[in-house]
């Protein structure tokens, strides 16, 4: 499995209210699980109560925007909050966080009405803690982001109020956004002691040590937020995540279908009951649950990681055409993805059509340079296709980028063998003579290509008619093997050697 897309995609459903929508998107990150799943804070729950009392039809407007924006009605949003913003002549700073909240919390892409009026409100009461968080939400989530503002304003929080655990908590998700794990943690420790009763940074900490496989600290603080937080479907929903993802598959199943008894529709449970049959095994009942799965959910919801279990759950079936069907489903989807290119090109290698795993490869290629293990594949699936010198070449390339990576002189020296089977013109003899070299060291673990080496090297020499060092690498042979039928023939055929 390709882990980041894994990873990301199941903390990503389980964790934002929107599951899977805009699944090929790549801004899945968990600084927007707080906002997304928390209530109101404190103080806007405060300010519309006030507002409630003291001018309903001005609270009641922003209230008739915010659920506009739910219905990603934007312009009609923001015609209350107009009215609102009259209303109150402009000047009130409660009014303006509430309309900024809405913004935020709504999941619109555009929040550049909410910096607005945001700036505003935090330039009038530079106290207010809660409006410079909600101020770094909307440059940090708006569609142009910029972490750098996102990053100074939740410090202009702190300045407000250093014990605020949600200013702590966002600097520790985007600390870890910017891949700074060792800031995030102090940040998130902050978190815990500015607030130690704020349930969202011991989930934002619980993926901060799966990152770090550190699987059973991750596993303790989700355990501590589900006990805190309130207990709902979306919440357990978040506790199977990350139990699946630290392989308790047997705890997650449960937490799985617990969930799904209560909420049928939650679409990351509907995803991980097929996710963890795959991965417990349980290949029939995997196909069943991925099958309901896709004619439930339609490519809107999905996320790249669905498509890689449904093919491999289908070859597990022994539908191996089905599964390059699924994946070209995909491409159709998401053409520049090239984990699909990857899939088709490991599936048409499995079914022996070469020159379509190649095709595939190539296609990986134009989207994102190859890696070592990509040019092991692509130079394997020419070799396959019995194109050695191809194979030869891309072969070459590791060994040039890496010189001490033993198998790239192994692999070299094998089709090398290919091209001159009769060992006319010894053309495997370098390479094998430098895997050789390279794993001198520890010969027990790569024993048995060592064997194959030096059978290799044992008869190249022996139709050298050099007895010397045929003798020293059928002895080899023997010494790795004591049993070896060819090392044993070799050397009696040397006895006859004049």
């Amino acid at each position: 499995m390709i882990k980041n897309w894994k990873t990301y995609g199941v903390l990503a459903a389980a964790f934002f209210t929107a599951a899977g929508a805009s699944a090929h998107n790549n801004g899945l990150r968990s600084g927007k699980i707080e906002q997304h799943v928390s209530t109101p804070s404190s103080q806007a729950q405060q300010a519309f109560a006030s507002y409630a009392v003291q001018d309903n039809s001005a609270a009641g407007l922003v209230k008739q925007g915010k659920d506009a924006l739910a219905q990603n009605k934007t312009a009609e949003a923001q015609q209350f909050f107009d009215k609102a913003l009259s209303m109150t002549k402009n000047k009130d700073n409660n009014v303006k966080i509430m309309i900024g909240e809405a913004y935020v919390t709504s999941g619109v892409k555009d929040l550049t009405p909410a910096i607005k009026v945001l700036e505003e409100a935090t330039s009038k009461d530079t106290k207010n803690a809660n409006a410079f968080v909600l101020l770094g939400d909307a440059y940090l989530h708006n569609k142009t982001v910029d972490g750098g503002k996102a990053m100074a304003n939740y410090d202009k929080a702190l300045a407000a109020d250093s014990k605020f655990a949600k200013a702590h908590l966002r600097k520790g998700q985007l600390y870890v956004q910017s891949r700074n794990f060792t800031q995030a943690k102090e940040a998130l420790d902050a978190a815990v002691a500015a607030d130690p009763n704020f349930a969202p940074t011991y989930l934002e900490l619980a993926e901060l040590y799966y990152r770090a496989e550190q699987y059973p600290k991750s596993s303790e603080y989700i355990k501590k937020y589900v006990s805190m937080a309130e207990n709902t479907p979306e919440t357990r929903a978040k506790y199977a995540s990350i139990l699946y993802l630290t392989k308790d598959y047997a705890n997650a199943m449960t937490e799985i279908q617990s969930v799904l008894k209560s909420d049928p529709n939650n679409i990351a449970m509907n995803r991980l009951l097929a996710y963890n049959y795959y991965d417990t095994k349980q290949y029939d009942k995997a196909l069943e649950a991925i099958t309901a799965y896709f004619n439930k959910y339609d490519e809107s919801k999905r996320i790249p990681s669905d498509y890689e279990y449904y093919a491999n759950i289908l070859v597990e079936n022994k539908k191996p055409q089905e599964a390059v069907a699924v994946i070209e489903q995909a491409k159709k989807v998401d053409p520049k993805n090239p984990l699909y290119d990857d899939l088709l090109a490991k599936q048409y290698l499995n079914l022996k059509n070469y020159p379509k795993a190649i095709e595939a490869y190539k296609a990986k290629f134009a989207v994102t340079p190859p890696n070592n293990t990509d040019l092991f594949y692509y130079g394997y699936a020419h070799e396959l296709n019995d194109d050695f010198k191809t194979a030869d070449s891309v072969y070459t390339i590791i060994t040039t980028n890496n010189p001490t990576y033993a198998y790239g002189h192994f692999w070299r020296a094998r089709v090398n063998y290919s091209l001159d089977p009769e060992t006319k013109a010894g053309l495997a003899k370098p390479h094998y003579e430098e895997f050789i070299k390279l794993t001198s060291g520890d010969k027990e673990k790569y024993k048995k290509d060592l064997i194959t080496a030096n059978n290799y090297l044992g008869y190249y020499y022996y139709l050298k008619k050099d007895k010397a060092n045929a003798t020293k690498h059928w002895q080899e042979v023997k010494t790795l093997d004591p049993t070896n039928a060819d090392a044993a023939n070799g050397l009696n055929g040397l006895k006859a050697m004049k």
